[in-house]
């Protein structure tokens, strides 16, 4: 016979469930508990269950969500930035990070070959299709707008809200 979970409020799980399904002892995941000053969010046959959700940030989420790594005590705050410059290192050489100037360059790249593109367009559908001259400023016109969109978008992506040009080193 099968079990319906009411799953409207989470997954609901006691300590000693949160530790079997963590790997975490149960002593340190109440500890964490207690300084987060977590509320169960219910009991289950008397003893107080939490919300899993809740519990798994407190136990790989240095801090929680409000976690900020300069708050640390020095030792811990090298350890922490030296532990995310090795996650760096790692993502670069599997290739799933990219220094910025690669990307900006292929970037430039790609948006010059596009835009000789569309700057060519109408000759050749001139020289290819025979086009008429208004077909040929309709086009042009609609070519503009696209490149005009286009830096618009560009620029807004380097201004803040209020306008300004932001650093992009």
């Amino acid at each position: 016979m099968s079990k319906v979970i009411d799953l409207s409020r989470g997954v609901l799980l006691s300590l000693r469930q949160m530790a079997d399904e963590t790997g975490f002892d149960r002593g340190t995941i109440a500890r964490r508990i207690d300084e987060a000053r977590l509320r169960p969010s219910g009991k289950r046959g008397g003893h107080p269950v939490y919300r899993m959700r809740d519990v798994l940030k407190l136990l790989f989420l240095p801090g929680g969500e409000d976690f900020d790594p300069d708050d640390l005590d020095p030792f811990k705050r090298r350890a922490y930035y030296q532990g995310e410059l090795d996650k760096m290192k790692v993502g670069q050489e599997r290739g799933e990070l990219v220094p910025r100037m690669e990307v900006e360059r292929e970037q430039a790249r790609i948006l010059g070959r596009l835009v000789q593109f569309c700057d060519t367009l109408p000759d050749i559908v001139e020289r290819d299709v025979g086009a008429t001259p208004q077909q040929l400023e309709a086009m042009e016109r609609t070519i503009d707008r696209l490149r005009d969109d286009l830096y618009a978008d560009l620029v807004e992506e380097d201004t803040d809200a209020g306008g300004a040009i932001r650093d992009r080193s």
